[in-house]
């Protein structure tokens, strides 16, 4: 009981703390909407570097391991693959059906930039998630708890997805814990930051799904049309049932894993 009441508190420091700091710290007013997103995620990737090494080094002093450098290419590689199934898989599905359309090519300015954006703000929010605080609940807890609690941090940060019927939060929560489960089966930050900005790339930036920043314009044009359910309707991949089998696959695929390893 002592360790939960010292780790709500550690909690509410790390979590709360650093995304006040990150909030109110000055942002620069640029014309180009790519650079001003391009400095706030900086900014708060910088504010996350710093709270995980005051956390890991001062508090901790060390005894929390949260970067593992070891098996870099297969962390990469898994990361990569199960980041990009559930849009490739939908997409393939849905166009097979006539429900997905291929209309045409964007030309926006700035891609990289708001590659950079992207990538930044996942880094940063895998380090908020599922970087010290991941770590420090799973040395004291077992994994279901430790992934309730992130869940419940992600809904925290993200209360607006309820407002999209039932398909969508059920696919955005599937997400974060397909990311929670790659973090606990490679003991590794960099699988989930790789399938988490592999699958915000795809489909944010390439495919226009995902709604990151309102802003940011995407590069191919499809058009989504028949059962609601199937097409996902304004919401697009995310709202479609497709998506939602996709990933609950994977969610299988890898609790059976984790499974067999603690059965060896």
């Amino acid at each position: 009981m002592k360790n939960l009441i010292v780790n709500i508190y550690k909690t509410l420091f790390f979590f709360d703390l650093s995304i006040v700091i990150a909030y109110y710290l000055p942002t620069i007013r640029a014309k180009n909407a790519a650079m001003q997103s391009l400095w706030r995620e900086g900014i708060f990737l910088a504010v996350m570097i710093v709270f995980t090494f005051i956390f890991k080094r001062v508090v901790e002093r060390n005894r929390l391991k949260i970067f593992n450098t070891s098996n870099k290419l297969r962390h990469y590689s898994i990361g990569l693959i199960t980041g990009l199934v559930p849009s490739a898989f939908t997409v393939l599905v849905l166009m097979l059906i006539r429900k997905m359309i291929f209309s045409g090519i964007n030309r926006p300015g700035h891609t990289l930039i708001w590659l950079a954006a992207i990538f930044l703000n996942v880094l940063a929010t895998e380090l908020l998630l599922r970087g010290y605080l991941f770590r420090l609940y799973r040395r004291y807890y077992g994994f279901a708890a430790v992934a309730v609690v992130i869940t419940l941090l992600y809904i925290s940060l993200n209360p607006g997805i309820f407002k999209h019927g039932i398909i969508y939060p059920a696919n955005m929560l599937l997400n974060n814990f397909i990311l929670c489960l790659l973090a606990e089966y490679s003991y590794s930050l960099l699988a989930p930051v790789t399938a988490h900005f592999a699958y915000n790339a795809v489909s944010s930036l390439v495919l226009g799904s995902l709604s990151l920043y309102a802003e940011k314009p995407y590069l191919l044009k499809f058009t989504f049309s028949g059962n609601k359910i199937l097409s996902g309707s304004s919401v697009r991949l995310e709202g479609s049932i497709i998506m939602l089998i996709a990933q609950l696959a994977i969610c299988v695929y890898f609790i059976v894993k984790l499974r067999k390893r603690e059965k060896i």
